[in-house]
């Protein structure tokens, strides 16, 4: 196993077509058993997942081990990073850190046959669509800044963690407002 270096840390746009984390595999698809790690780091552009646009607070960083295992180049390891997602409460921009576990197993073209696995031509493979796949299943359902989140009010839109408001809430299902009002006329 290699050490990595500057060589491994490769950036690149081709034709519009942005890749961005890319292991150059020239010398390890012509050694099979043989194994080298990658340190990539790359400044990734906004996310678009589920009608939302999330933002990359920094570099994303992968710590990749590839092997060639007989005509399949398995490439394992962490990646890590930070997003800027909105709180789904109280609407307000937080740093969320993700890590996720990377697992993916390449091939060549000629060799695809019935095998549902990535392909990958010529000297590079680019992991940046396995990465951004797997960044999309961390992504929780529900974002929240800090789990006691007071959110907004919802009568005048008050951030209530800053502040509290005069607003009186009464919390009835309009479903149920019928039954309010006879309770209301009996009442009478």
């Amino acid at each position: 196993m290699t050490k990595p270096n500057l060589l491994n840390i490769i950036l690149c746009v081709e034709f519009g077509v942005i890749k961005m984390l890319q292991l150059d595999v020239a010398r390890l698809k012509r050694s099979p058993g043989d194994s080298e790690s990658y340190e990539l780091a790359a400044e990734m552009p906004p996310l678009i997942f589920s009608g939302e646009e999330f933002t990359f607070a920094g570099p994303v960083k992968a710590s990749v081990v590839a092997e060639n295992k007989d005509k399949v180049i398995t490439a394992e390891g962490k990646v890590c990073g930070e997003l800027i997602l909105r709180c789904s409460r109280c609407l307000k921009p937080f740093n969320y850190d993700f890590e996720i576990v990377l697992d993916e197993k390449y091939v060549s073209p000629k060799e695809a046959g019935e095998a549902d696995l990535p392909t990958f031509a010529g000297e590079f493979i680019d992991i940046t669509p396995e990465v951004i796949n797997s960044i999309c299943l961390v992504l929780p359902m529900k974002a929240v800044c800090r789990d006691d989140c007071a959110g907004l009010c919802p009568e005048c839109g008050c951030n209530l963690n800053e502040s509290s408001c005069q607003c009186v809430l009464e919390d009835i299902d309009s479903r149920l407002s019928i039954l309010k009002e006879l309770l209301e006329k009996n009442d009478k």
